[in-house]
């Protein structure tokens, strides 16, 4: 289980980020989701999600808890499952840490300039990793036969060491459709 995240924070200019996970067999269980405000020590948000009953990649939308990011603020996000609540030392623990960083008037000019279906380009040079996977990810779902989109994010994913993650996009996405 790993979060589709930079190797150092990773920036955003949403306030309620969509946030994506990769895992690598389905989970029976529930999975503890927290995200934490600057390393306080009380999460802004404890919940169980149901696992998945499969191999993939997985989103976390902060809308449907209504959560919102405060900008220049940093926030550290956590999956876990626990495998024994008398032993949490067994925990399988995944996180990520992010920051919502508002985009600057002349980023957002820039951005208006920008084909949509290039817009992944510039938010991953300029930072944005967050927007870069979720515009990826939504071009993906949208455009199923386009295997660039799948190509793009596999390089993306390789370039910060998530390679099960891009494995199975190879797997599931570029040969299903090859």
């Amino acid at each position: 289980m790993m979060p589709l995240a930079s190797e150092r924070t990773g920036f955003t200019f949403d306030s309620q980020p969509i946030l994506r996970w990769y895992i690598s067999s389905g989970w029976p269980g529930k999975i503890v989701f927290t995200i934490l405000e600057n390393r306080n020590v009380e999460p802004l948000l404890e919940t169980l999600i149901d696992g998945p009953q499969t191999e993939g990649i997985y989103e976390i939308d902060l809308k449907d808890y209504n959560i919102s990011l405060k900008p220049d603020t940093e926030y550290e996000w956590f999956l876990a499952i626990i495998l024994d609540p008398e032993e949490r030392s067994a925990d399988f623990l995944a996180s990520a840490t992010l920051q919502m960083m508002p985009a600057s008037n002349k980023i957002r000019k820039h951005m208006a300039l920008i084909p949509n279906d290039r817009l992944y380009f510039f938010y991953a040079h300029e930072g944005y990793w967050y927007n870069a996977i979720d515009h990826l990810s939504q071009l993906i779902k949208s455009h199923p036969e386009q295997t660039m989109y799948v190509e793009h994010r596999v390089q993306l994913l390789n370039q910060v060491h998530l390679q099960q993650a891009a494995e199975y996009d190879i797997k599931t996405r570029i040969k299903k459709v090859l």
